[in-house]
């Protein structure tokens, strides 16, 4: 029985969760609500909107940011290991939805494995 609850934990802990969160804009500032949409779940996503900190290390397909200041914000977020800066307007009648692509999470080890030898292979014989 143990190890049936213990099985759920663990699938329940990796399925992606919705995050939303309240950007710290000033009382009666003109606000709006700016969605980012990732193509797939993506692990330890981050992201930043004016150097503000709004989320860090979760593991989610969509970060809703409430509360954010009308006109153009500056967004970084990473996901996968890889990050994006962009500038995006932000509307005050309707939330801005972003799609953003992410990289896979599980072969970037590899890739840069096979990179490596692959040059060293070339470097070694044309030497």
């Amino acid at each position: 029985m143990r190890f049936v609850w213990i099985c759920s934990l663990v699938i329940v802990a990796a399925c992606s969760h919705d995050v939303r969160v309240t950007y710290p804009a000033p009382p009666g500032a003109p606000t709006g609500t700016l969605v980012l949409l990732l193509g797939q779940a993506a692990g330890d996503v981050a992201v930043a909107i004016n150097g503000n900190l709004m989320c860090q290390g979760e593991h989610t397909e969509r970060v809703t940011i409430d509360n954010v200041p009308v006109g153009t914000a500056k967004i970084v977020m990473a996901a996968n290991g890889a990050d994006k800066q962009f500038e995006m307007w932000i509307d005050g009648d309707h939330p801005t939805t972003v799609p953003l692509g992410v990289p896979d999470a599980g072969n970037g080890f590899v890739k840069t494995l096979f990179g490596t030898i692959v040059t060293i292979i070339i470097y070694s014989l044309l030497h």
